[in-house]
């Protein structure tokens, strides 16, 4: 399992508020799970995706996190930023700062680390 942290090139520097990791997790919108392309503690993209959410739509998902043991879920509001229908990107930011989602994604990338994965 490899994980890396995305660093922002001057043309996202306006997207992109943190690095993004790329440790493997998985998106459930509704009832369809979804591959997370990268992410961070502020949002996640992911990939593949053809549903109706779009831009400036709020809506509820759940993350998957494989950490160690029997891994985390738990549930978030997001916004959606942005969606790219070359690459079926959906870009979310958690709507507001969800401290469950800090808190386990700051776990995950710390596990990652102590890994030698990052």
């Amino acid at each position: 399992m490899s994980q890396s942290i995305t660093q922002p090139t001057a043309q996202s520097d306006e997207r992109r508020r943190a690095p993004r990791a790329t440790a493997p997790m998985t998106a459930v919108v509704g009832t369809t799970p979804y591959t997370i392309d990268d992410w961070n503690a502020l949002g996640i993209k992911i990939v593949g995706y053809y549903g109706n959410l779009k831009p400036d739509d709020k809506a509820e998902l759940r993350v998957l996190v494989p950490t160690a043991g029997p891994g985390a879920l738990f549930s978030a509001r997001i916004s959606v930023r942005r969606y790219d229908p070359d690459t079926a990107a959906l870009t979310l930011l958690f709507d507001p700062a969800e401290p469950v989602a800090t808190t386990t994604l700051n776990r995950y990338l710390h596990e990652m680390v102590a890994q030698g994965c990052a």
